[in-house]
């Protein structure tokens, strides 16, 4: 059976390998940066724009790594090209790079004492789980605002990615308390809208598609996509101060991510947005994202989805 490689501090390892110790400073500080990509028809999409902004997040925290954009792109690609292989031809792949602050000095005992601690950097790969988003793709995604706020700037500058997110964990998990499938939207202190846990967060109103203010919000990937398509489909992009109460002159609200690209948002706090179904400039904007990777992402989603249910169904029950 084809055996999937990791990437770990230099080596090529068997990707059930790829272990962190610990006393490693990513598990007891959570002072990791990292990078989500994926690929379309088995080749990653924007890489270059993912290793700049991992660049600018090692550079504001610090970790010197030791390693070129070019190795790291090389080393992105080789993986892929590796562990792409078996894959049915509909398939594709998650591949996450992360860089931790490596070993933490008070737990690390002899190996702390062999001099600073050099950063960990791992990279691995992931079948996507079209099975998660197949529902929020087609009836879209209900949002609820917790009482969990974003981190402030003066803590953590929202241009890093990065992994200290036990917020996160904490916003989704009021959010689900009456919605096992809903997700949180963060406000900040001052209560302006920021993001979700895991996308960029927009409303449309008219055809104007409307992101909050680039200094509260990640510099996503999947957002500069969106800036891009609305160019070429005549849609205005902006970026505003949102506020909750925004929310009530919204036609449409979408969320935007690596992984699954773009999905409608069609209620906040149990409330419908505009007539509570996916809206047309959802539509129009994964059409045309469609027509840029050459595959229609939907369908890939609801197959991949259908096929991993029937796996599932087939497997044997245990007492």
């Amino acid at each position: 059976m084809h055996q999937p490689l990791a990437y770990l501090n230099g080596q090529l390892i068997p990707g059930d390998q790829a272990l962190l110790p610990v006393f490693d400073a990513g598990i007891v500080q959570g002072a990791t940066v990292s990078e989500t990509l994926r690929t379309f028809a088995q080749r990653l999409f924007r890489l270059d724009e993912h290793l700049q902004r991992l660049a600018r997040s090692l550079d504001s925290v610090g970790f010197d790594i030791g390693i070129s954009l070019d190795d790291l792109a090389g080393t992105c690609r080789d993986l892929v090209a590796h562990n792409t292989v078996g894959l049915e031809a509909e398939a594709d792949l998650g591949l996450v790079l992360f860089v931790t602050a490596g070993a933490y000095a008070t737990y690390a005992g002899e190996v702390a004492r062999h001099g600073p601690a050099r950063p960990t950097v791992c990279i691995h790969t992931f079948p996507l789980p079209f099975e998660l988003w197949d529902d929020m793709q087609s009836q879209g995604l209900h949002l609820v605002i917790p009482s969990v706020r974003q981190l402030p700037a003066s803590c953590v500058d929202p241009a890093i990615k990065h992994r200290s997110r036990l917020h996160y964990y904490l916003a989704d998990r009021e959010a689900r308390r009456d919605d096992e499938n809903a997700r949180a939207l963060l406000l900040d202190e001052q209560g302006r809208i920021t993001e979700t846990v895991a996308a960029s967060f927009l409303i449309v109103v008219g055809t104007q598609v409307i992101s909050p203010v680039a200094e509260r919000v990640l510099p996503g990937i999947s957002l500069q996509v969106l800036r891009e398509l609305c160019d070429d489909l005549g849609l205005e992009f902006e970026q505003q101060e949102l506020q909750a109460a925004d929310l009530d002159r919204a036609d449409e609200a979408l969320v935007a991510s690596t992984p699954y690209c773009l999905a409608p948002v069609t209620r906040i706090n149990g409330q419908p947005v505009g007539d509570g179904e996916p809206g047309p400039i959802a539509d129009r904007l994964l059409t045309a994202w469609d027509t840029l990777v050459g595959l229609d992402i939907r369908k890939q989603i609801r197959q991949g989805a259908q096929l991993r249910r029937a796996s599932l169904a087939t497997l044997p029950e245990h007492c």
